[in-house]
């Protein structure tokens, strides 16, 4: 399918994959701040904070600087300079210059992403956005898998030859981008035209996002649903180690098979969602979310781990790529940018609170009640998304609109 695409859509792809695998950066600067530099935990706290704040920033900005920047342009610029800024990590920067280039590195990493999502998606025929979703999923999770194994034969080395691979890998992907752009003569800022057409609807409930209800209700379930997809990332391992009569090196088995599951099965399960529709794939995965994390409280067998990732594995397959098209859909006409700004400042901002507020309720309540948590909070999130992913569908009066549409619209109807 990819040698069918626009050559901007698989330059775009090979970009994501290529930033996703430098992208391992990020899970090794606690350790080399702690280890290299010596820093304390709340040094280190305030630092790998700065860079999430740098990422939530640069998405948004750059979200909104793509109504008027080429997005050819944005996505080679903030990979290259993403590229340069991790790179100058290797150097051993002071305290004072830490607290500068790790913001920019998030900014930079950050802003790339919706203007990466934008010209794959915008550049796919719309026959074929549901399946290029999940390709660029597929894409993206490769380059994570390949990034576990590059970093974990370099760091033997030194966590330097980690950030200069990250740093290679990005400035390598921004030379393919801006090289095309020169080709093919882009325009560094996008033309009158395209910069009106993404604002027409401003009788549409308003053009920008921050007046649409629906949307901005949309977003809060999606900050709920990653703050239980977080738990992962954290009490999840903690619990599999105190509760389970498996090893630790348990986790690890079980990233592996989440990674590998989204690669093999993504694209299976963008067609079935092609098939039966975004609302009916958004309601199963909202419920699958929910109830995942009770499965621990079943017993101690490693069986309830391993059935807990499954479950996990089979929500995202279906609610990221929901999530993904129903935003591109709400946005057709509309201040595009914007809306895909706030969609992946979400998308980052996550992290700030999901695994802190997890540890918090874990070492407050213990690991049982946690899961009962995140259990309401995931059906309170499908409570939010049963009507509102349907009016992302929707035309200003309600009924389904053909021309609006990333998928047939077939695929939205209830």
């Amino acid at each position: 399918m990819i040698r069918t695409l626009p050559r901007v859509v698989q330059l775009q792809l090979l970009a994501t994959l290529l930033n996703s695998a430098g992208g391992i950066v990020k899970l090794f600067l606690p350790l080399y701040f702690l280890e290299v530099y010596g820093y304390s935990f709340s040094t280190i706290a305030w630092l790998m904070a700065a860079y999430g704040g740098g990422c939530i920033v640069g998405a948004y900005v750059g979200g909104v600087l793509s109504e008027r920047l080429n997005s050819q342009w944005a996505t080679g610029i903030s990979l290259m300079l993403s590229g340069v800024f991790a790179a100058s990590l290797a150097l051993m920067p002071p305290l004072g210059l830490l607290l500068v280039v790790v913001p920019l590195v998030g900014i930079f990493d950050g802003a790339f992403r919706p203007a990466n999502l934008r010209l794959v998606m915008e550049g796919s025929p719309q026959a074929l956005q549901v399946r290029v979703q999940g390709l660029h999923r597929v894409v993206f999770n490769m380059g994570v898998a390949l990034a576990g194994i590059l970093a974990g034969v370099l760091v033997g080395f030194g966590y330097e030859y980690v950030f200069f691979l990250q740093g290679l890998l990005n400035l390598f992907g921004s030379f393919f981008l801006l090289g095309f752009a020169l080709r093919h003569s882009a325009k560094l800022w996008r033309s009158a035209d395209l910069q009106t057409v993404d604002n027409v609807n401003a009788s549409d409930g308003g053009s920008s996002p921050w007046r649409d209800g629906f949307f901005l209700v949309f977003i809060l379930g999606q900050l709920l649903a990653l703050g239980i997809f977080d738990q992962m990332y954290g009490t999840f391992g903690i619990f599999i180690s105190e509760h389970t009569d498996a090893g630790a090196h348990w986790i690890a088995y079980l990233f592996s098979m989440n990674a590998l599951l989204v690669v093999v099965l993504q694209l299976p399960v963008s067609r079935m969602i092609e098939r039966h529709g975004v609302v009916i794939a958004s309601r199963l995965g909202g419920l699958l979310l929910s109830g995942a994390f009770l499965l621990l409280n079943m017993g101690s067998h490693i069986i309830w781990a391993v059935l807990t990732m499954l479950i996990l594995t089979a929500a995202e397959l279906l609610l990221i790529p929901v999530w993904t098209l129903s935003v591109m859909n709400r946005s057709h006409g509309r201040q595009r940018g914007k809306y895909l700004g706030i969609f992946s400042a979400a998308w980052l901002g996550h992290s700030l609170y999901g695994p802190g507020l997890g540890t918090w309720l874990y070492g407050a309540y213990g690991g049982f009640v946690l899961w009962w948590i995140c259990a309401a909070v995931g059906g309170l999130m499908v409570m939010l998304h049963y009507s509102t992913v349907p009016k992302l569908w929707a035309s200003p009066t309600g009924t389904p609109t053909a021309e609006r549409s990333v998928v047939p619209m077939k695929n939205c109807e209830l």
